[in-house]
């Protein structure tokens, strides 16, 4: 039985960066995600976004959506550059990063990016930063750490969430 501090944050893995093991619907949106961030246009992203029943969340707190709500306007407002190039290559860097399984409960989500650990190599660390929207570089969390931007799906394959930790 899951201690409180667990049922709160959940049982998470350690860092895999095995694909073969994710959910075939979990990997089909990743792909789906990916295979629009290739395309350059964060107009692509549209089709991932509306595999979905409902929307994913894009920020924590969104509250309720206006009527005519859109979310590739909502993601190009939050890119740096206001053409959506930042949220396709932070979702892109995230995306190819190692993931963790999160179970709390009944529900189990897979997130990417999963950073284990401060990087120790030039290499995890441009990993690391490229995670970062340049919005988050001037808000660092409480223990002073990056926000790094986090995609989640469920089981299922649904895409609750593309936000910034914190």
């Amino acid at each position: 039985m899951p201690n409180s501090a667990e049922q709160k944050t959940g049982i998470v893995s350690a860092p895999s960066r095995d694909l073969a093991a994710l959910p075939a619907p979990v990997a089909a949106i990743r792909l789906k995600i990916l295979e629009a961030c290739a395309k350059g246009e964060l107009e692509a992203l549209r089709i991932p976004i509306d595999w979905n029943e409902t929307r994913p969340l894009f920020q924590r707190s969104g509250g309720k959506r206006p009527p005519g709500y859109d979310p590739i306007e909502t993601l190009r407002a939050l890119s740096f550059d206001r053409k959506g190039l930042e949220t396709l290559n932070v979702a892109k860097a995230a995306l190819s990063q190692a993931y963790s399984k999160i179970e709390r409960g009944p529900v189990t989500i897979y997130e990417w990016p999963a950073f284990a650990a401060p990087p120790t190599t030039p290499e995890a660390e441009r990993a690391f930063w490229s995670c970062v929207r340049f919005y988050d570089y001037a808000r660092p969390i409480a223990n002073g750490g990056p926000r790094v931007t986090r995609l989640g799906f469920g089981a299922d394959g649904v895409w609750h969430y593309f936000w910034s930790e914190g």
